[in-house]
């Protein structure tokens, strides 16, 4: 093969890859700006066209994870029963499996990245999606591997107090208090989450505006609970 086919060739590779790059960049930066404009549903829709021109952008994972953990609050927040496959889903459902998808975006970051800072606020975001689960265990745990990672941080101390304060007591009589613990705990949908979460939040996003209206501004007692730990 003469030379300059073979650049020809080199070039051609690099020039759809830098383009593939633009587009996985530019998806990003527009789902921040709907992210930061209060739309978390379209902005979750950029992260995952993001996502499938590079599966292993981490910004893109983190990203989306912040932006269904709005979602999710805004599901939880709102008073109307969903519709999928027939039936009803109650708001606190619907929002529980976008909040196991936002921990699961969490987690591929946490699993991946080695910057003890990112890892720290990864660990401490996922606390917070099991915090607004009631899952209290889990919150547990990975506020403390948060900590591992940076100490110091209050938002994460106070986040992991109020975990402890709120996890039900084991029952010490009968030894019985193990099997009590394990059947209070919610049990994750995650082979349903993916499939029911995106379809309902492409109707979310047909009707953003009235979720919005419909949105209580109310705050519980760990009101350092919303992810701030931005990427």
């Amino acid at each position: 093969m003469p030379l300059n086919k073979i650049k020809y060739s080199f070039l051609f590779v690099v020039t759809a890859f830098i383009i593939k790059a633009q587009d996985d960049a530019k998806n990003v930066h527009y789902g921040n700006d709907y992210y930061y404009n209060g739309n978390s549903p379209k902005s979750t829709e950029l992260y995952r066209e993001a996502l499938k021109v590079n599966p292993n952008n981490q910004k893109a994972h983190f990203n989306l994870g912040n932006s269904l953990y709005k979602t999710a609050l805004q599901i939880k927040a709102s008073k109307e029963n969903f519709i999928q496959g027939g039936k009803k889903v109650t708001p606190d459902s619907l929002g529980n499996l976008v909040l196991d998808e936002a921990a699961q975006s969490f987690a591929q970051v946490a699993n991946t990245i080695s910057d003890k800072d990112t890892l720290h606020r990864s660990w401490h975001n996922i606390g917070n999606c099991y915090l607004q689960k009631k899952d209290w265990q889990q919150a547990i745990d990975a506020y403390k591997k948060s900590l591992k990672y940076n100490p110091k941080d209050e938002e994460t101390r106070y986040n992991l107090a109020y975990a402890l304060k709120h996890k039900p007591k084991e029952d010490k009589k009968g030894g019985g208090g193990q099997n009590q613990k394990q059947e209070s705990k919610p049990q994750p949908k995650n082979e349903m989450s993916k499939d029911q979460a995106e379809q309902l939040l492409k109707a979310l996003m047909r009707d953003e505006k009235k979720l919005q209206d419909k949105r209580k501004q109310k705050q519980e007692d760990a009101g350092k609970t919303t992810v701030d730990k931005d990427w």
